[in-house]
């Protein structure tokens, strides 16, 4: 693999709905001075993952505000954080959003915990330098390493290659840039070149490994200086044949940054304390400082389960995913009866992820209607029945799922943060704690959505369960005619 392969996959992820329409008018309502905060708030508001995204980090215990006040809306947000404080969260997270769906190796975990990680050091350090904004030096940090994702898109193989030579002792960016050709960071500069991210963040996420943190330049830039040693504190260990190294580490830390020593001293304990709840706020699993080791993928592995499950049960749930995938593709081939695949696939939704209820939807759009094609799971068949639903607001982010043509998870999805977004008469009938519903497409169009909860007033859904309804979903619009059959009774 060379430079122009990777070149070649960036450009395809270039043109994935990667930048919404609403993350571009979140850009144009901050620009413009006549905007109020309920129109930034409505703005963000359009999309309910990142409204509670955007309400969980702000009331986590890093962004904790001096008088304890719990914020429970995005307008507040707006008012005690600012325009520009709020637009960078909503831009950071979203792109951060994108990086942890965009492959399905189990490499990708530890590519954004350390990002999340380098995230929690760079607030901090900032905070302590006053010289750029900790919420600009957050989301930064956030994003930093997407040219991770870029490579891991283009080969999971050889990306294996990379790790094994890496444990082997070589430097990470020259393994990189053996195997694939370039390294992640001037691949992420061109991938965030692609979507137009700010030109700022696009020099921070090509330039981080171009700095020598042991030995800085005079005049470095100060927001990159925050994140070269954010991505270097991330990765202290603090073990004994460490300790030199990373004193020394620290000491220029504290020359290059301007941030007296003592200060120095306690980064590290606030940011264990608090990064563990950040991380919970953006439904990541818990873990520590500690809690790193490179997870070697497979050719085509697959990151399944729901959270804090083990790796034996995690590589249990990927094998029987993959094999679902390829007894419905042989199914499909062979001309195997719809039916029996449809069955299969919302089987597995329970079996394999973990669901309690799943209902796959027919769009009837002559009556403008969602009409109960096929069921399973626990109380399955009585939550159909209920659930011929118009293409309204009444029934949020299934209508949403249909016209949007994405994937909507909406954890708790009660929240008053939605406004009403989740579907009011969608809740009420499922009395769910979240779900998740993704869009069925054959021919081009949408023509069926497949919901998926946990059951009544029980576990919400999880982002990595969430994810592979989309691949269920994706496989349910392979099986010929399934949206046009009827209903099974």
């Amino acid at each position: 693999m060379n430079s122009a392969d990777v070149f070649a996959q960036i450009e395809k992820m270039g043109e994935l709905p990667s930048l919404p329409q609403h993350l571009l008018r979140i850009q144009q309502v901050a620009s413009d001075r006549k905007s109020s905060a309920e129109d930034l708030a409505q703005c963000i508001l359009q999309d309910q993952a990142l409204t509670m995204r955007v309400l969980r980090v702000v009331n986590s215990a890093m962004y904790q505000r001096r008088n304890q006040e719990r914020v429970r809306t995005v307008r507040r947000a707006v008012i005690l954080m600012g325009f520009e404080t709020v637009r960078k969260l909503a831009l950071g997270l979203s792109v951060f959003d994108m990086m942890s769906k965009l492959s399905r190796s189990p490499y990708l975990a530890t590519i954004t915990k350390h990002s999340l990680v380098a995230a929690g050091f760079a607030q901090v350090l900032a905070e302590a330098a006053g010289t750029v904004m900790p919420e600009e030096a957050f989301v930064t940090a956030l994003v930093h390493d997407i040219g991770k994702v870029v490579l891991l898109e283009c080969s999971p193989a050889v990306m294996d290659e990379v790790l094994h030579s890496h444990a082997g002792g070589t430097p990470a960016l020259e393994a990189e840039r053996r195997c694939f050709g370039i390294s992640h960071d001037r691949a992420g500069r061109r991938l965030a070149a692609r979507w137009q991210l700010p030109p700022d963040l696009q020099n921070v996420i090509g330039d981080h490994h171009d700095i020598d943190p042991l030995n800085p330049p005079r005049n470095l830039d100060p927001l990159l200086g925050v994140i070269v040693y954010a991505n270097a504190m991330s990765r202290l260990t603090g073990a004994a044949e460490d300790g030199e190294h990373e004193y020394v580490l620290v000491r220029r830390a504290c020359k290059a940054l301007g941030i007296p020593s003592a200060r120095l001293d306690t980064i590290h304990d606030r940011v264990a304390a608090e990064v563990p709840d950040l991380a919970q706020s953006m439904g990541l699993a818990a873990f520590d400082l500690a809690d790193f080791s490179q997870v070697v993928n497979v050719e085509g592995s697959a990151n399944v389960a729901p959270l804090r499950l083990s790796s034996e049960e995690l590589a249990r749930r990927t094998s029987s995913l993959l094999e679902l995938y390829r007894e419905v593709g042989e199914g499909v081939a062979a001309g195997r009866d719809p039916d029996d695949l449809a069955t299969k696939i919302l089987d597995g939704a329970i079996e394999i992820l973990g669901f309690e209820r799943v209902v796959l939807l027919r769009v009837d759009r002559d009556r403008h209607l969602l009409v109960p094609l096929r069921w399973a799971g626990v109380e399955g068949r009585e939550l159909a029945k209920r659930m011929q639903l118009p293409l309204s607001a009444e029934t949020g982010a299934l209508a949403l799922a249909v016209f949007d043509n994405r994937l909507y998870h909406v954890p708790e999805a009660a929240s008053s943060a939605y406004d009403g977004m989740a579907g009011t008469e969608l809740l009420g009938i499922t009395r769910c704690t979240g779900f998740a519903a993704a869009p069925v497409v054959a021919g081009g169009h949408v023509v069926g959505v497949l919901y998926a909860d946990c059951g009544p007033e029980a576990d919400d859904v999880v982002a990595e369960q969430a994810q592979e309804v989309g691949g269920l979903a994706t496989q349910l619009g392979l099986v010929p005619g399934i949206a046009a059959r009827q209903p099974t009774a």
